[in-house]
């Protein structure tokens, strides 16, 4: 930080500083802090380490005050050069994250432009403040006289660190030593040194130095035995321990004496760039985001059995953030010497004040000759805000469980998506600018596309509670049927209001065409049409994992809401939420495609149904099938580094032992509810879908002609969903599907039960067992299917239980989720409990019943285990098919460890040993010869992104299609054929798949 960067000067002050800020972060967030009952020895070797760094942010001022001569000279100058060298390492601390996690959002490159706007450099910036305010307080002090100086010293650290001592309270709202006023302290202590010695060399600086270590040290100790004494727990044991406390300064003053000493001695010097480079770095290491949640989250580790370990592990963490400080300082210094990085820091350099000054003055005529820019900007800002508000109640639901002013919400939590929405219709506007050469003609376009879209989007989800979407554009054809949907006062009106935008386009075109006309060469208007062609061409991939396209909405914080495209529009914007429906191919063709081999393919599986209906018995005329889901059920104790004192589900856990049951593998973690459905009720594969269409319900139903499903099989098909009925579209989804009646929460068939356990804000899984029974007992003469889920455990997870208590342990949760776990066992309990009374009620009832009981994904609780080495296992959830005693004597207990959701249909009918259609024979094949199925449990994300599909043994080992033996090879072509055909084909076995019982 000197004029001339090449000069050399002393390193040691500001590398031990460095070193103990270091290992004071690794206390805070790498080590758990120790407890003084528990490990009172581990507890002082804590602290007292604690105590011995917290100065290294003294030592950093004090230098600066010491050497104030080298620093002071035209600060301003050197500003740009130090805050380009942040802003590159930044930028690599942020592309080293993003490649080792796929993570980057639109915050961490803001935060790379500008620190200051975040609170997660106080330290530095008050730093730089300082440094820019270093002439002037260099001048102001060196006017003092010597005795002047020594009594505003004096004076300074009564008040500035004397009452604070006195109080034992921060009164002077330092803020850890990271306020300005007190750095300036420090800076005017350090000057007050240097003359000092420049009198007379300071002596005894090594004995000061023990004793201000015995005595930060040692109050620790005698704070600890009186807080104990007084309180009964150490509460103010670490009263002291703060940089502005007496014995701080005392440290700190000693410390930095010695070191200056010694550094006469060791004569190690570095060049101020070097320097400067090294500091910046030290502190975006200790202070990024992204490096601090990754250490507490996922490598804080306590020891409880081994202090050495504890403290190596410490050490450890030291000199790893040593090693990244060093690699990034070196990496830094070598991109400074690229021909690029010099001329972009010469461009940004600001010689002195007045530049500066004169700089500030030009900026009104710069934001003049551009205002048309950003008039046309904040036009188009202004519409995609107004496009959200119109398309969004006044409150809408983020979550199943926070409901949140949209309008607040929106302009203040999400910017991104409105500043992504902007810029797609800026680049729109440019295209049809540079191909036309006509502003207006381009501007008119542009707002009556934007205006269309809008008004479409607010129609359809008055409607039908959905944005527009890619699929409706088919509607175009038949644009006379929607015409006569609208009233003919809206058609005249509209039609009247583009009649009047297109005149007035054209005569303000005709009219300012020179002062709008673009002036470029063909050459480079054509590159530019080019460019921005491909900018487009990127809505095709925005799905596509690990492309560009995907990376930039991910930046943007752009939600992939496919299982609610209405809170997609409200929170994206109806355009960018239009983009992100593009990108949805259902299936990949599968080789040798035909009607013809779809047409061998249902005569082979019309006698394999005859086969097997040889054996199975005629449906009952009152036989009743249930589906049930149970929200985000599973066994906690199968969770690796997880132990669970008491049993949660001990009567589903004896009932397992008893019945059909294992577990079933979740496409979802923490959500994915509506996947797990379809695949139940369709019997086909969410694995061999697209990995861009997760969420079939919302990206695939309405564009079915047919949707052949397990209802078809029945009389009577009844939902019940003791929940709201926006989610995934479920309602349209159902109906459908053929439904007869679907039950939700605030739904035209009302919910007879409606209780809630404790706090909770779901209804209960009692109560919806109790309005199950009553829909079984409402129909004695016809076959029924009810498809079930309860939603009791749906999270969060806030407490909402005052009953049994269940305690655990493990690193599978992390410390700050423990209540959370807690009321999720809870809830397992009483669902335990439900279920058992459910159980024995449909005992009591004479009628054959089959239930088909499954969680449908864990709870995102077990964040302590890396989804890379236990996918599988947090992919697993319980399953049980349940034969009633009425139906008992004609059904069949099978031996099924590891299911996928598509062979319940199957499955249920075995069990219940009933005869089967041609495509439910296709089925049952697949689930008595085939491994069960998933996508990749370690690649995929819920609602967002399929991973690829793997089969699982009953080993809990993966295999790929390779290794399935030929004819398993050929059942699974087939079964592929026939799910291509439904979902994305032409639908030649549709009415085959859909038939029900003869």
């Amino acid at each position: 930080m000197l004029t001339n960067n090449k000069q050399k000067i002393n390193i040691l002050v500001p590398v031990v500083a460095c070193l103990f800020m270091i290992t004071e972060k690794i206390l805070q967030i790498a080590t758990v802090v120790p407890i003084h009952a528990q490990m009172p020895t581990r507890f002082f070797i804590y602290y007292g380490l604690k105590a011995v760094t917290l100065v290294g942010i003294n030592l950093i001022p004090l230098y600066f005050g010491y050497h104030a001569q080298k620093f002071s000279q035209q600060p301003l100058k050197h500003l740009a050069k130090y805050w380009l060298i942040y802003a590159i390492s930044a930028l690599l601390s942020t592309s080293f994250f993003f490649v080792l996690k796929g993570q980057l959002s639109l915050r961490d490159l803001w935060v790379v432009l500008f620190p200051i706007s975040q609170n997660y450099f106080g330290f530095s910036v008050a730093c730089v403040l300082l440094y820019l305010a270093l002439p002037y307080l260099e001048r102001q002090l060196t006017n003092l006289s010597m005795s002047s100086l020594k009594l505003s010293i004096f004076l300074a650290t009564i008040i500035f660190s004397g009452l604070p001592t006195l109080f034992g309270k921060d009164v002077w709202r330092f803020q850890d030593g990271y306020s300005v006023v007190w750095l300036v302290y420090l800076v005017g202590l350090g000057f007050f040194l240097k003359k000092r010695e420049e009198q007379q060399p300071i002596a005894f600086r090594w004995g000061h130095l023990l004793i201000s270590l015995f005595l930060i040290t040692g109050v620790i100790v005698l704070m600890t035995h009186i807080s104990l004494m007084l309180r009964g727990d150490t509460s103010t044991a670490n009263r002291f321990s703060v940089p502005y406390s007496l014995l701080a300064v005392y440290y700190s003053v000693s410390l930095f004496l010695c070191l200056e000493k010694l550094q006469k001695i060791i004569p190690v010097q570095w060049q101020k760039t070097t320097l400067a480079t090294y500091l910046i770095n030290t502190q975006i290491v200790i202070n990024w985001p992204v490096i601090i949640y990754q250490v507490q989250s996922f490598y804080k580790k306590d020891f409880p059995d081994s202090g050495m370990k504890w403290l190596l592990n410490s050490l450890l963490f030291v000199a790893i953030y040593q090693v990244a400080v060093i690699s990034l300082t070196v990496l830094s210094l070598f991109l400074q010497k690229i021909g690029t990085y010099q001329k972009l820091e010469n461009k940004l350099s600001i010689q002195d004040y007045g530049q500066l000054k004169q700089l500030l003055l030009e900026f009104p005529n710069w934001l003049k000759k551009k205002k048309r820019l950003f008039l046309l900007i904040g036009f188009f800002y202004g519409m995609t805000i107004l496009q959200m508000y119109l398309v969004s109640d006044h409150y809408i639901n983020i979550t199943v469980s926070r409901s949140v002013n949209a309008y607040l919400y929106i302009f203040f939590a999400r910017q991104g998506a409105i500043v992504l929405n902007v810029i797609i219709l800026m680049a729109f506007f440019y295209l049809l600018f540079l191909i036309s050469n006509r502003f207006w003609y381009a501007f008119t376009f542009t707002l009556v596309v934007d205006i269309v879209l809008t008004i479409s989007n607010v129609l359809k989800i008055s409607m039908r509670e959905e944005p527009i979407l890619p699929a409706d554009l088919t509607l175009i054809a038949g644009m006379n049927e929607v015409f006569n949907m609208i009233s003919p006062v809206v058609l005249i009106g509209g039609s009247l209001f583009l009649v009047v935008l297109a005149i007035s386009s054209w005569l303000i075109q005709k009219k300012m065409a020179k002062l709008y006309a673009l002036k470029l060469n063909r050459k480079k208007r054509v590159i530019r049409i080019l460019c921005l062609c491909l900018f487009f061409s990127g809505a095709f991939w925005v799905n596509h994992k690990n492309t560009l396209p995907y990376h930039v909405f991910n930046v943007f914080k752009i939600n992939r809401y496919f299982y609610n495209q209405k809170l997609g529009a409200q929170i994206n914007g109806p355009l960018v939420q239009f983009i992100n429906n593009i990108d949805t191919k259902v299936m990949d063709e599968p080789e040798g495609y035909s009607q013809q081999a779809i047409e061998e393919i249902m005569k082979k599986y019309d006698k394999e149904a005859n086969r097997i209906n040889q054996t199975r018995v005629a449906w009952p005329s009152n036989q009743t099938i249930i589906f049930n889901l149970s929200e985000s059920f599973s066994d906690p104790k199968r969770i690796p580094n997880l132990k669970v004192r008491e049993d949660p589900m001990p009567y589903i856990r004896q009932l397992e032992k008893e019945t059909t049951s294992g577990v079933m593998l979740s496409t979802g973690y923490g959500g994915g509810t509506a996947n797990i459905e379809w695949e139940t009720l369709t019997g086909l594969d969410l694995s061999s879908l697209s990995p861009t269409l997760p969420t079939p319900y919302t990206q695939l139903v309405k564009k079915q002609q047919l949707t052949p499903n397990v209802t078809d099989l029945f009389d009577e098909k009844i939902a019940i969903h003791p929940y709201v009925a926006t989610l995934y579209n479920r309602k349209n989804v159902f109906k459908k599907f053929g439904f007869d009646r679907f039950l939700y929460d605030k739904g035209p068939d009302e919910l007879n039960y409606q209780e809630r356990l404790g706090t909770s804000p779901y209804i209960s899984d009692e109560s919806a067992y109790r309005d199950t029974l009553k829909v079984i007992k409402e129909n004695q003469s016809s076959s029924q299917f009810i498809q079930l889920s309860t939603m009791q455990n749906h999270m969060p997870y806030d407490g909402y239980y005052d009953g049994p208590s269940f305690n655990f342990e493990g690193t599978a949760v992390l410390d700050g989720r423990k209540e959370e776990m807690e009321t999720y066992m809870q809830g397992l309990f009483y669902t335990d409990q439900a279920v058992k009374e459910f159980i024995a009620e449909l005992d009591r009832i004479e009628k054959p019943i089959t239930l088909v009981w499954y969680g449908d994904h864990l709870p995102s609780l077990y964040t302590g285990n890396p989804m890379s080495k236990y996918g599988l296992v947090q992919h697993q959830t319980d399953y049980f098919i349940y034969s009633n005693a009425y139906s008992r004597r004609i059904s069949e207990k099978l031996d099924k460890q590891i299911v996928s959701p598509h062979n319940f249909p199957a499955l249920a009918l075995a069990q219940a040993n009933l005869k089967v259609t041609p495509y439910y024979a296709l089925l049952t094949k697949i689930s008595e010869n085939l491994p069960a199925t998933t996508t990749n449990p370690m690649s995929s994300v819920s609602n967002s992104y399929n991973g690829l599909k793997v089969f699982v043994t009953d080993k809990d080992q993966f295999i790929q299609e390779e290794e399935l033996t030929a004819k398993q090879q050929k059942l699974f072509n087939e079964y592929q054929l026939i799910q291509y055909d439904l979902t994305a084909g032409n639908e030649y076995a549709a009415k085959w798949a859909s038939q029900g019982i003869s």
